[in-house]
């Protein structure tokens, strides 16, 4: 692997341990060294011990006294918590940008569903690109809030979605069938239809939690 060359040295350590993990080359349960990652990248402990810190705030990684520190393992129930939460804050989201969202929001918006489009037409399915383009529809919505630390909050639950996609990946049909939502969710704010927006975000995070509760132990050990 080649080292690290540039600063800030924590952000590159932080951003490849984060990328390994939601890929799962580090899969759950795994033990890190912290001397080992340092020799890996070509770099002091310090910058690895203070990406470490980062992972364990955002609970992808756990440490265990005296015992060490580990990928965390994912449980289904820490997920489906995860989600109600997210939902929580996207109505919330919803309704203190409903009456003032612009034109150009609502464009930047169905651009990024007209690109999770024509990624749906490709074979095979990029569904990590996909997953990204998804996220980032969802988070704009919290960025719009301009909220600091409800979008703080959000992001750190993000983390835990995305890597729980790649763990369960749900099936192309099931991606497919909730594509539609994002659509719906277009049109409601433009219409700045409340009601109807809650309603379609509702529906779309209980199909996300209905299939990682009939996949969960399927894919989890896969």
């Amino acid at each position: 692997m080649s080292r690290i060359e540039t600063s800030p040295l924590t952000k590159q350590v932080y951003e490849i341990i984060r990328k390994k993990i939601i890929s799962r080359e580090y899969v759950a349960g795994d033990k890190l060294d912290i001397q080992t990652l340092a020799d890996t990248f070509g770099v002091s402990r310090s910058p690895v011990k203070d990406a470490i810190n980062q992972l364990v705030h955002e609970g992808l990684i756990e440490v265990i006294p005296r015992k060490g520190t580990y990928v965390t393992e994912l449980k289904l129930t820490e997920f489906l918590e995860v989600l109600d939460a997210r939902l929580m804050i996207e109505k919330w989201a919803a309704e203190e940008i409903i009456g003032t969202i612009t034109e150009e929001q609502i464009q930047i918006w169905s651009e990024i569903v007209k690109q999770m489009d024509a990624l749906l037409e490709v074979n095979p399915f990029p569904f990590e690109e996909y997953s990204s383009l998804d996220m980032n529809f969802h988070k704009l919505l919290i960025g719009w809030a301009k909220n600091t630390r409800v979008k703080e909050i959000y992001f750190s639950l993000n983390t835990h979605v995305s890597l729980s996609r790649v763990v369960y990946s749900t099936s192309l049909e099931s991606t497919v069938i909730r594509h539609k939502d994002h659509w719906d969710l277009v049109e409601a704010m433009k219409n700045r239809d409340l009601s109807t927006f809650s309603e379609i975000l509702t529906k779309h995070i209980n199909s996300l939690k209905a299939e990682a509760e009939s996949r969960w132990d399927e894919t989890i050990h896969a």
